[in-house]
């Protein structure tokens, strides 16, 4: 799994605005890293998202089709089945509250606590 871009602070937790922020990332992973690594975290409803974000990024071209996006908190309790477009720019008017960071490869989602940014 790879982590592209931070998001200090982040104010999105499980779908919705709040005001106890905390450092979340910005997940992509293969199909198969998701099954075994994400799923097992999420509901029902959140499984059948991801595909269909992960497909509609396909039938758009995205050129990192092949990964399934997920914002994630540090602590892994937040975790949001994303389109791949959300962090840029254009999304957020001008403004995205993402940082791009030097991409950072994980195998478990428990390794997000170790990461200091």
């Amino acid at each position: 799994m790879k982590i592209k871009f931070y998001w200090p602070q982040c104010d999105l937790i499980n779908g919705g605005w709040v005001k106890e922020c905390i450092d979340s990332y910005w997940v992509e992973c293969s199909y198969e890293e998701a099954e075994n690594y994400v799923f097992p975290y999420l509901i029902p409803k959140q499984i059948k998202t991801s595909i269909m974000l992960w497909k509609q990024a396909k039938g758009v071209g995205y050129r990192g089709s092949d990964r399934l996006c997920f914002l994630v908190s540090k602590d892994a309790q937040s975790i949001l089945p994303m389109a791949w477009f959300y962090p840029f720019s254009g999304h957020w008017n001008g403004y995205s509250p993402f940082v791009d960071i030097k991409t950072i490869e994980i195998t478990k989602l428990e390794e997000l606590l170790s990461i200091g940014l």
